[in-house]
């Protein structure tokens, strides 16, 4: 084989441009032309001694030609990826000196000016420092042993977790004398939305009357694709985007037209815009979609300001990488956001919190620590337990509910029997419709997957135009993903029947007759596979069939300015819509602060008078795994009387207690860091909640509550033990005045099991007769020390 010498050289605005991001075949081949390389088999190492630009253009696109190459694919350990360098808190207080240090490092690690450049993708500089580069495996290592790296982590991507609701939780705009909705609205408070983007055109989104931009506000309207600095109001205060860390991991350029996705703040998924309206949006009249869910449509605070950063992509099967999500962090930092909402999440297993690979738990670490809220969605892998993620102690995870809305449908049988269901489908279907049974029209016969209709399983052919009959063939039936497979398949509809014709009604909006709220069957569940001693969900919110903001659709005859969507990512902008108002009224509270008001006044009851119910295989009260405190209640979190608040180095003991070394904490931190030899300080942590995850015997917790009501106050306890379990309160009455203003007491629960149990569930409050200040508790009875893990 002949070895062609690469040319080097300068490279001109043509070739500038090709290099400019990541690109197809037809243009990674005339960037291989201009450098003599039209033979596809040279070496790849040789490669990297061409100009450090051109290289780090070309090794985005070289994969395109890995298959079937060998010479190439041998060498495919020396092809640049994109890691973080995570360097702990700011050493500097300019930014442009952290992010000359940055440069520093990458020039002595790669030798030259122009691979430092070339090989920087995010320098990132306020909450925290660190740098993503794209580096080879052998760089990595070497960068990873120098002084002041925390850690060197491979980027990775993250998921999304996929107008009633505001009047269900009871924030009405009226009576006027609700602080909450009526005198504040959110006003001036600043909420960041780390999502898809946003369509700033839609009415959600004016500034109508609304007055100058707050003077604290750093930040900018970043220009890009269909999208400039215009498309920014008094509402829309800003708008970011970070895509570089998500072209390097997947190795695909977007393609604009084929994806619908823009290359700038503009949302082409539709996901960043319908959580940014649920969560601040303006008031909309005669809101729907196609006629459903009529109404008016409004944020929990409709005169917060919003900042959009977007970092999640409609590239593959749409997500965000680390690398995006830690500038996304980095910068609302710097802007100055009072609330973050991140309806985005990992997948377990969990990563630990000290070893950097929680990109959301490691941002959301720095933004709390410099007075930020950071709310987040649980995870939608439910019913099953210990699948929920955001699990982090300084996060607000919030679990997904049902609301008192339905769209009920008749469904007529061909022998005119009438059953009634509920669809969004408001397509009309005349006459009657084929029913048929899934087994008949499997793609393969011999595969029982097809009976419980799992996507992939059914003929398109045999299954368009028809509604078709599936059934469960588990304990646990996937009604979700059976409805998505039909539908993929070209069905009208999903039904269990035995007659052969069936005749769908059309859907109408029904209010107030169905029991709400319940657990939403998706919604993921605790405990906390990393920290069980946290408990997790913290709190839950409307994330079933919520009305919001949606760009509109390609198609001209169809109007999809709001849509319905469900998940926890949209019970997570619920949260947050109340947390701005708490903020708006309390400026001065830290983010545990608001946390624990919303946690001990939320409500555990539905509208029947009965516990919430869990939806899942079996019909259930929801426990504290379920939905933490319980459904979140607006009203009463405004004067929640007492609070749990908790320090930043609280959290740093936090650490200490899950066995980390001082030095990796010091390092996560970068302040100096003194771990406090207590027992079982994790379960110490001054959280609205406890959770003994190994209780033998008998173990005594302490928590601190800080009086944020009348002066005067005297509050008695009110235990609720779990099941099998003592509690002993000490003291049981706690006075406030005007010099005791905080008060601390202690916990013993004592096990009365004679077997190893399971968790069982109870409750602490404290209530002075106006304010009721509840916290969920949850107790696994253990028998032997061996068994604590289990």
């Amino acid at each position: 084989m002949e070895i062609l010498e690469p040319q080097k050289g300068v490279i001109d605005d043509e070739e500038e441009e090709i290099c400019g991001g990541f690109f197809g075949d037809e243009e990674c081949r005339k960037v291989c032309q201009y450098l003599n390389l039209d033979n596809f088999n040279y070496p790849l190492t040789r490669l990297q001694d061409v100009d450090a630009k051109i290289w780090a253009c070309l090794s985005g696109c070289l994969s395109s030609f890995l298959e079937g190459h060998i010479s190439l694919r041998d060498a495919y350990e020396d092809i640049s990826v994109v890691y973080i360098v995570y360097l702990g808190e700011r050493q500097h207080q300019n930014p442009t000196t952290t992010r000359k240090s940055h440069h520093e490092m990458l020039l002595n690690l790669l030798g030259s000016k122009e691979a430092a450049r070339s090989s920087l993708l995010y320098s990132y500089r306020h909450g925290f420092s660190g740098f993503a580069a794209r580096l080879t495996k052998s760089q990595a290592q070497q960068i990873e042993e120098m002084p002041g790296v925390v850690q060197v982590i491979a980027n990775r991507v993250h998921k999304l977790h996929t107008t009633r609701s505001w009047d269900f939780l009871g924030l009405n705009p009226q009576p006027a004398s609700d602080l909450l909705s009526a005198r504040n609205l959110g006003e001036d408070t600043i909420i960041g939305v780390i999502d898809s983007g946003i369509w700033p055109e839609l009415e959600s989104f004016n500034d109508r009357n609304m007055g100058p931009i707050p003077s604290r506000w750093k930040g900018i309207c970043q220009h890009g694709e269909q999208f400039d600095s215009t498309n920014c109001n008094r509402k829309l205060i800003g708008a970011r985007w970070f895509v570089k860390g998500m072209e390097d991991e997947t190795k695909k350029n977007i393609n604009t037209t084929k994806s619908g996705e823009y290359l700038s703040p503009r949302d082409g998924i539709g996901h960043g815009t319908h959580t940014a309206s649920t969560a601040a949006g303006r008031y909309v009249e005669k809101a729907s979609y196609n006629g459903l869910a009529f109404g008016v449509a409004r944020g929990g605070a409709p005169l917060a300001r919003i900042a959009m950063y977007k970092a999640c992509w409609a590239i593959g099967n749409e997500g965000c990488s680390d690398a995006d999500l830690l500038k996304a962090f980095d910068k609302a930092i710097y802007d100055g956001v009072d609330i973050l909402s991140v309806s985005i999440g990992i997948e377990v297993p969990l990563f630990s919190y000290v070893n950097q690979h929680d990109a959301i738990a490691i941002g959301a670490f720095h933004a709390t620590a410099k007075g930020i809220t950071v709310v987040c969605s649980a995870g939608n892998d439910g019913p099953f337990s210990q699948t929920i993620v955001n699990t982090a102690p300084w996060l607000i995870t919030v679990a997904a509910t049902t609301i008192d809305r339905a769209f009920p449908t008749t469904i007529t049988l061909g022998n005119n029997h009438t059953l009634l269901g509920q669809s969004m489908d408001t397509t009309n279907h005349v006459g009657f419709i084929g029913l048929v049974y899934s087994e008949r029209i499997a793609i393969n016969p011999t595969d029982d997957s097809s009976k419980a209709c799992k996507p992939g399983s059914l003929d398109e052919k045999l299954a368009a135009g028809k509604v078709v009959l599936c059934f469960s063939v588990t304990d646990e039936p996937d009604i979700v993903n059976a409805a998505f497979a039909v539908q993929q398949a070209g069905g009208v509809g999903l039904i269990y029947a035995q007659t052969p014709v069936v005749k769908l009604g059309h859907p109408s909006t029904v209010v107030g007759k169905w029991v709400s709220p319940k657990l939403a069957y998706f919604s993921s569940r605790g405990p906390s596979s990393l920290s069980p001693a946290v408990l997790k969900p913290d709190i839950a919110a409307p994330g079933v069939s919520i009305l919001a903001a949606f760009p509109p659709s390609n198609n001209p005859d169809s109007s999809r300015d709001f849509y319905l969507e469900s998940g926890t990512s949209m019970a997570c902008p619920h949260v947050t819509g109340v947390a701005a108002l708490i903020k708006s009224l309390h400026p001065d509270w830290s983010p545990a602060a608001i946390k624990s008001a919303l946690v001990t006044t939320a409500s555990q009851v539905a509208t029947d008078g009965q516990n919430i119910i869990a939806e899942g295989s079996t019909r259930k009260p929801a426990d504290a795994f379920d939905i933490g405190g319980g459904q979140v209640n607006p009203r009463r979190a405004a004067n929640p009387g007492l609070i749990y608040n908790i320090s930043t180095n609280d959290y740093v003991q936090f650490l200490c207690s899950l066995g980390y070394s001082i030095s990796a904490i010091t390092n996560l931190t970068m302040s100096t860091t003194s771990c406090i030899k207590k027992l079982h300080f994790g379960m110490d942590l001054n959280l609205p909640s406890i959770s003994i995850p190994n209780l033998i015997t008998t173990v005594t917790i302490s928590r601190t509550l800080t009086n944020v009501g009348p002066t005067n106050s005297v509050y008695k306890a009110l235990v609720q033990p779990p099941y099998g379990v003592n509690m002993a309160v000490q003291p049981q009455t706690l006075i406030f005045n005007s010099t005791t203003g905080v008060l601390s007491f202690t916990v013993t629960f004592s096990s009365i099991w004679k077997l190893h149990g399971d968790y069982t569930f109870g409750s602490l409050a404290w209530s002075d007769g106006e304010h009721f200040v509840r916290i969920p508790i949850a107790v696994k009875s253990i028998l032997f020390e061996s068994y604590a893990d289990i």
